[in-house]
């Protein structure tokens, strides 16, 4: 009559929870890999390598728990292989899915830079136009008080007055003017208009709503 094993109970109970941790640590690095955990399970395979040099320690005399455990043992070293395996391929860039991330990072960064590069090209454009905008604005008025000065010029000369005064010098006097007559009724541009008073050539500003150049005649 073959004699009834003892069982060590708690040493079944420590198996379960050993094969639980051996699932439950796979299941962590599988997520790693699939970039699903931004962090390795470092600490967890380091607690299972422990435990298993623990378990070296233990020597059943159950068959049937001497069993498991060699199946434990065996499933635990294939496991560590497979983490080993994943994580070389990893370090030396082969690994299919850390691959396929790092392919993904770099297109989205390359997008990003293109998209930075487009971002600073449409600012230039923008600044170009803004800037050929303000040239010839600057340039209507600059003609506009041009054709008060010569009419005015002009008119000095018929007077007898002298007409060879400094444009410059004029213009500042007017564009003082349109400031001071803006700021006062609120208007959207200055009219200049010359006439000839008491024999003398005179300038005169008029307030306007609907003409586009500070100055015109």
């Amino acid at each position: 009559m073959a004699r009834l094993q003892k069982t060590d109970k708690a040493l079944d109970g420590r198996m379960e929870e050993v094969e639980r941790g051996l699932f439950l640590l796979k299941v962590a690095y599988d997520k790693y890999f699939s970039g699903l955990e931004p962090i390795e399970p470092m600490k967890e395979r380091d607690d299972m390598r422990r435990v298993f040099r623990d378990l070296t320690q233990v020597n059943p005399t159950n068959a049937t728990q001497l069993h498991k455990l060699r199946t434990l043992r065996a499933r635990w070293s294939n496991l560590d292989l497979y983490l080993t395996r994943n994580l070389v391929q990893i370090e030396r860039g082969t690994h299919a899915k850390f691959r396929f991330r790092a392919d993904a990072a770099e297109r989205a960064r390359l997008a990003a830079q293109g998209a930075a590069a487009n971002e600073a090209e449409a600012a230039a454009k923008a600044a170009a136009i803004q800037g050929q905008a303000q040239a010839e604005r600057a340039r209507r008025e600059d003609a506009a008080y041009r054709d008060v000065y010569d009419r005015y010029m002009e008119a000095r000369r018929s007077c007898g007055q002298p007409g060879d005064l400094d444009f410059e010098s004029v213009k500042k006097q007017l564009a003082q003017q349109v400031r001071v007559l803006k700021s006062q009724y609120k208007c959207t541009s200055v009219k200049f208009r010359v006439t000839v008073e008491d024999g003398k050539a005179r300038l005169k500003a008029a307030p306007q709503r609907d003409t586009p150049d500070p100055a015109s005649s």
